[in-house]
């Protein structure tokens, strides 16, 4: 996969369509029903799975470009009728049914979102480590765009855990950072359907073409930027016999995501496919019907969660994006919608939110803003039509061609990748620093979850760690660990 990413020269041709064709409101007529995908149990798991992949994109196709006139007419298409006129087939009784629509109703929404979310924010977590480890290994003096690139990317992967634990709030669930079990452990697949490997390395073309990696997106095609040079800067269902399933489960789910999902943009395709059908579920629990639009849907249902939790865009101290509180579904697509454009692209294009809301352009996505180290070449001023077919995209593998974006690879230390704190214990100096390392991040941690379990004024302490650890890290990595490595941050719980 990584080399695929990072091709030099040769673009990928797809037949693909972009995005935006998916939220054009065409429900095609073999489809079967969202309303059947709910509340049909005569669905074996491979159609549930079909039926997934086509209403997970229909509906956060439609949802998350915000076409909310299109995603109701798509909904009252899709709930037309009650509940009660799905017909049983022949092998299934109405009793039977009735049971199984009983299930899916009084179904715990908690502890399935409480796994996904917090799935969630292991995927944002475990990208800040390495992400700090290359930006604190460049050499003070050296590399500044590159550093001024990564650490933006890192302050916003900051953001959209935070912001994870904003959706967790707001669904009544205690989100947490700090924990053991909350801590990514390197080298690791991101839990998708992943390749390649994320771990602790010094700023090199191999840790950045890692990162490239972590924020492809989901799309293949992009809008390729203006050439201005002057300026610098399928028939998805069939029936078949009746199977015994357990649909809507937390095994169904996790096998869906790690056979289907491939990058963090689908994750949260699906993630916020869940949250949808779960508050769809809670108003028909309330109302006994299902919704028409998206103003029904939007508030009350599983969103009960208490506003004093939730941080706010004056309580956040990045600098890098918008953070977005969430008391109503439309919180959500905002959190979503930022995440999302900030690390993969908004609206088919390299930058992280509409390139025409800026006189002067926008900031570019995550994944496009590491093409530009790697290839040390910055995409704005540079000429794709090469790349560019008849509608003015053009695939996302193709380099940046613009202004030079000088990178200088000599400059950092040679850390050892990956290292672990067990290898400093034949150098008590090494382990100490090594441990005060560890503890200066878990306090990072904890003031974030101080922060979202309601004591908001706790954030503001993690802007002191960063500045430590940045000083403790440069403190391990300027010294060498043996002939050929020097020692770096493990980013391991403390364990005394």
């Amino acid at each position: 996969m990584r080399q695929r990413l990072i091709n030099k020269t040769e673009p990928q041709e797809t037949n693909i369509s972009s995005r935006s064709s998916l939220a054009q409101n065409t429900i095609e007529a073999e489809a079967i029903s969202l309303q059947s995908l709910l509340f049909d149990s005569t669905i074996n798991k491979q159609d549930w799975i079909e039926g997934l992949k086509y209403h997970s994109k229909t509906l956060t196709n439609l949802l998350l470009n915000n076409q909310i006139k299109e995603f109701n007419a798509y909904l009252s298409s899709q709930f037309s009728g009650k509940i009660s006129n799905l017909k049983p087939s022949a092998e299934l009784s109405k009793g039977q049914l009735s049971e199984f629509k009983k299930g899916l109703i009084e179904l715990d929404y908690r502890p399935i979102l409480q796994d996904l979310l917090q799935t969630a924010i292991l995927i944002e977590h475990s990208t800040i480590p390495p992400y700090l480890t290359a930006l604190y290994s460049i050499k003070d003096g050296t590399n500044v765009l590159a550093s001024q690139i990564i650490r933006s990317v890192a302050v916003e992967e900051m953001l959209h855990m935070i912001m994870v634990c904003n959706v967790m709030n707001a669904v009544s669930i205690q989100p947490s950072v700090n924990r053991p079990q909350n801590y990514p452990s390197y080298p690791m697949k991101l839990p998708m359907n992943v390749d390649f490997y994320v771990g602790l390395e010094t700023f090199s073309s191999n840790s950045i073409a890692t990162f490239i990696a972590i924020e492809s997106p989901s799309n293949p095609l992009v809008k390729a930027p203006k050439y201005t040079p002057e300026i610098e800067t399928s028939n998805l269902l069939s029936r078949s016999a009746v199977q015994e399933n357990n649909f809507w489960n937390l095994e169904n789910m996790k096998d869906f995501m790690m056979q289907n999902v491939h990058t963090i943009g689908e994750y949260y395709d699906v993630l916020f496919f869940y949250i949808v059908v779960f508050q769809i579920i809670a108003y028909y629990k309330e109302h006994g019907t299902l919704p028409q639009n998206f103003e029904e849907l939007n508030k009350g249902g599983i969103f009960t969660g208490d506003p004093a939790k939730q941080i706010r865009p004056e309580q956040y101290y990045g600098s890098g994006g918008k953070l977005h509180p969430v008391d109503a579904l439309a919180g959500v697509i905002l959190v979503f919608q930022e995440i999302k454009g900030q690390g993969e692209g908004a609206d088919d294009s390299i930058f992280d939110v509409d390139s025409s809301q800026f006189e002067e352009g926008a900031e570019l996505a995550h994944y496009f803003r590491f093409k530009e180290v790697f290839h040390e070449h910055f995409y704005v001023g540079g000429d794709y039509s090469p790349f560019t077919d008849e509608n003015g995209m053009m695939p996302v593998t193709t380099p940046p061609v613009g202004k030079p974006l000088p990178v200088d690879w000599s400059a950092a230390y040679p850390m050892k990748p990956n290292p672990k704190i067990a290898d400093y214990q034949s150098n008590p100096a090494l382990f100490e620093q090594g441990k005060a390392f560890n503890m200066t991040y878990k306090k990072l941690l904890d003031a974030i979850q101080a922060a979202v379990e309601g004591n908001a004024e706790e954030l503001p302490k993690s802007v002191m760690y960063m500045y430590a650890l940045k000083e403790q890290a440069i403190g391990l990595m300027s010294q060498p660990l043996d002939s050929q490595y020097n020692a770096g941050p493990t980013f391991e719980y403390p364990t005394n």
